[in-house]
C-alpha cells in the first residue's frame, strides 16, 4: 500500500482547504491535499454523497445539496456566464458571533483579509457606505429596519487563483480522486497517526503527516469523525446541524412612485466596480428585544406577464433573443418602464435557525460504493421556529407599509424552503468540550493534531451565505498552523 507523507495532509479542496492550503504554502510548509472529486465536473464521486434525510419531506437530499470537485460546492454555484449575478457573500452579524469563543474581534481582522482572497471589495457591508445619488437608499426612519448589502463574487475568482497557487508550488501535492475513508490514532489516542484512503480505480493508500486538517464540509466532517471514533468522547459530533431557511411567504404590492425608490436594492455595480444588491435587515437591538433570529430580507420582483411583456408565437421568440422577458431575479432595474414589465416584489426571507441537538447528522444502515455507511440527516422545522418565523413575517410587513412602500400581503401556515444547501454545525466549536468538537482554534478536543475548518465549526449560523466566514476561518487556521499548531 502506497504511503504519502507531508507536514500538513487536508482533507478536501473546497474554499476552506483551498484556503488553509495555500496560506501554509506561504510559510513554506509541505502540504498533501486529498480532493474526492476531480479538477471538473464528474458523475462518479457524486454518488458518495447518497445520503438518508429523515424529518424532512422537501429536502433537496444529501447528493443535490454536497459537491465533490475542486472548489467544492462553489463548482455548481448558479453562475450564468457573462452575467454578474455570482454568489452572495456576507459576513456574520457582530450579534451573531456573541456565542463564539472568538467573538467578533477575533474574527474581524479574518474578514478582511478573507475579502481580498474572495476577490470583493472593501469591507463594508452597511447601506450607507455604498448609497448614491442614483440609488439611494430607503428612508426608513426609527423602524426595526435598515438597510444592507450583500456583495457578489465568482467561483472563478476566488478558486481559480488558490488552485494556481498550489499547482505552482514545489512544497504541495493535490491528490484527485481520493477519498478518505478512515482517520486512525495513534496507540496512545492522542493524536491522529494516518488517514486511509482510496484513489482512481480503487487503489488504497494510506496518508501520513505531523498535521491533519478536515476540510470536506458539515456533513462529511461529522461522517468521517464518526467512522473513526475521534472525537466524540461528549457525543457532540454531528449535533447541531443548521440551514439557512427561505421564506417567501411576503408580497408587496407597490404604491406609486415606489418602483423608482428600489433601485439600490437590485444588483448593481457600483463606484468602484464592486457587484452589490441592497437588502433589509434588523436594526441592532430588534433581535434581543423581540428575541427573534436574525433574518434578511431581498427583493426580488414578479413580471407582470402582460403581452406588453410577454410576446407570443415567432415574434415573440425573436424579440425573447433580442430584448429577454423580465425575470423574477436580479437586473430588474434596468427596464425602463418597470410599472409595465412587474406588478410587484416577493419579499424573499434568509432566516437563521438556531442550534439544536436533535438536528443532527449520524451513521446510516446503507453503505457507499466503497462500503462506507452513509450519511443520515435527521433535520426538522419545529413548531416554535414556525411561531418565530411569523413574528419576524410580522415585523417585516409592517415596517415597509410604515415607510410608505404599498401593501403586504402574507400567506400564512406555510413552512420556509429548507434548501439553501448551506450546511453548518456538526463539528461546533466550544472551549468547553461538554458543549462542542473544536477549540477556538479548531483543533478536535482530546487530540493534538486534528482540527476541523469551513462551517461545521459555527455555533450559530446566523443568517448568511456562509462562504466569506469560511474563508476568513481558514485562512485563520493556516495563521494558527503555520505558527506550530499549539493552543
Amino acid at each position: 500500500m502506497t504511503t504519502l507523507d507531508a507536514d500538513v495532509c487536508i482533507i478536501g479542496a473546497g474554499p476552506a482547504g483551498l484556503t488553509v492550503a495555500s496560506g501554509l504554502i506561504a510559510q513554506g510548509r509541505n502540504i498533501l491535499l486529498l480532493e474526492s472529486g476531480g479538477p471538473s465536473p464528474d458523475d462518479g464521486p457524486q454518488g458518495l454523497n447518497e445520503g438518508i434525510v429523515i424529518g424532512a419531506d422537501n429536502h433537496a437530499g444529501l447528493r443535490a445539496s454536497r459537491h465533490r470537485q475542486a472548489g467544492g460546492t462553489t463548482a455548481i454555484w448558479n453562475t450564468p456566464v457573462g452575467t454578474e449575478t455570482g454568489a452572495k457573500f456576507v459576513p456574520l452579524d457582530p450579534a451573531d458571533l456573541r456565542e463564539w469563543p472568538i467573538g467578533w474581534e477575533g474574527l474581524a481582522p479574518w474578514y478582511a483579509r478573507a475579502q481580498g482572497i474572495c476577490a470583493l471589495g472593501p469591507f463594508a457591508y452597511d447601506g450607507l457606505s455604498w448609497a448614491s445619488t442614483g440609488r439611494p437608499l430607503l428612508d426608513l426612519g426609527a423602524g426595526p429596519l435598515t438597510s444592507g448589502v450583500y456583495q457578489f463574487g465568482s467561483t472563478s475568482a476566488l478558486i481559480a487563483p488558490l488552485l494556481a497557487g498550489i499547482r505552482s508550488a514545489s512544497g504541495a501535492t493535490l491528490r484527485f480522486h481520493a477519498t478518505v475513508r478512515q482517520l486512525r490514532a495513534s496507540a496512545s489516542g492522542d493524536r491522529v497517526s494516518e488517514v486511509v484512503a482510496v484513489g482512481e480505480g480503487g487503489r488504497p493508500f494510506v496518508a501520513t503527516a505531523r498535521m491533519f486538517v478536515l476540510a470536506a464540509g458539515a456533513v462529511e466532517n461529522a461522517r468521517l469523525l464518526l467512522l473513526s471514533g475521534l472525537g466524540n468522547a461528549a457525543g457532540q459530533v454531528g449535533r447541531c446541524f443548521m440551514e439557512h431557511p427561505r421564506d417567501q411567504a411576503l408580497a408587496l404590492s407597490p404604491g406609486p412612485g415606489v418602483f423608482a425608490r428600489l433601485g439600490f436594492y437590485d444588483r448593481h455595480r457600483a463606484g468602484d466596480g464592486t457587484v452589490i444588491g441592497g437588502r433589509l435587515a434588523p436594526v441592532a437591538d430588534l433581535l434581543a428585544s423581540m428575541a427573534l433570529p436574525n433574518f434578511s430580507v431581498t427583493l426580488l420582483p414578479r413580471p407582470s406577464g402582460t403581452p406588453a411583456v410577454r410576446r407570443r408565437g415567432w415574434l415573440g421568440r425573436v424579440m425573447a433573443r433580442i430584448a429577454p422577458p423580465p425575470s423574477a431575479g436580479y437586473g430588474w432595474s434596468r427596464y425602463a418602464d418597470l410599472p409595465s414589465a412587474f406588478d410587484g416584489f416577493r419579499l424573499l426571507i434568509n432566516l437563521e435557525q438556531r442550534p439544536n441537538p436533535d438536528n443532527r447528522v449520524v451513521l446510516g444502515q446503507g453503505t457507499d460504493a466503497l462500503g462506507i455507511p452513509v450519511a443520515q440527516l435527521h433535520w426538522r422545522w419545529r413548531n416554535e421556529e414556525q411561531r418565530e418565523l411569523e413574528r419576524v413575517r410580522s415585523v417585516v410587513a409592517g415596517a415597509i407599509e410604515a415607510a410608505g412602500l404599498g401593501r403586504v400581503r402574507i400567506a400564512g401556515a406555510t413552512t420556509p424552503d429548507p434548501n439553501s444547501h448551506h450546511h453548518a454545525g456538526t463539528t461546533r466549536m466550544s472551549e468547553d468540550p461538554r458543549h462542542g468538537v473544536v477549540d477556538s482554534t479548531g483543533r478536535v478536543h482530546q487530540l493534538e493534531n486534528l482540527f476541523v475548518t469551513g462551517a461545521s465549526v459555527f455555533p450559530t449560523a446566523g443568517f448568511a451565505n456562509p462562504t466569506l466566514t469560511i474563508v476568513a476561518l481558514a485562512d485563520r487556521l493556516a495563521g494558527h498552523l503555520a505558527g506550530g499548531g499549539t493552543s
